[in-house]
């Protein structure tokens, strides 16, 4: 059964720290409705990977922790990659030469699992054919 969609890093840094009222209130519901199993919500490992990167530079490794253990506890969870998110990440890698491959993997992770449907305001994965991107709207 295929997810509703991906939530990308960015969805996170909206979740954590909104730049916004309208950004804050929109991730807050989506993760509402995940939480009530309304929709089935994930996220690539490589996600993970940049969570810890970012948040944990500014914020330390223990807040990190602490706050993917609060995504797991409303039922969002985290897709290690397989051979074959392996195998479209880098076709979409040959495609897109300059993507980062960070989110060619997540942009892979979002096909195999969510029919292309990912919650992200970074332009990167507009470049992706059959990715669709929500912002600010459901998935």
């Amino acid at each position: 059964m295929a997810l509703d969609g991906i939530l990308d890093t960015r969805f996170y840094f909206a979740y954590f720290a909104p730049e916004d009222e309208s950004s804050g209130a929109w991730t807050k519901s989506v993760v509402a409705k995940a939480k009530q199993g309304q929709l089935r919500l994930a996220s690539s490992v490589v996600t993970l990977t940049e969570l810890y990167l970012t948040m944990g530079r500014d914020l330390g490794l223990e807040v990190v922790r602490n706050r993917i253990a609060s995504l797991r506890n409303v039922g969002i969870s985290f897709i290690d990659l397989k051979e074959s998110e392996a195998d479209v990440a880098g076709r979409i890698a040959l495609k897109q030469s300059g993507l980062p491959i960070a989110d060619c993997m997540i942009a892979a992770t979002c096909l195999v699992h969510a029919r292309g449907t990912i919650l992200t305001n970074d332009s990167h994965f507009e470049q992706i054919d059959g990715v669709r991107t929500r912002w600010l709207r459901g998935p």
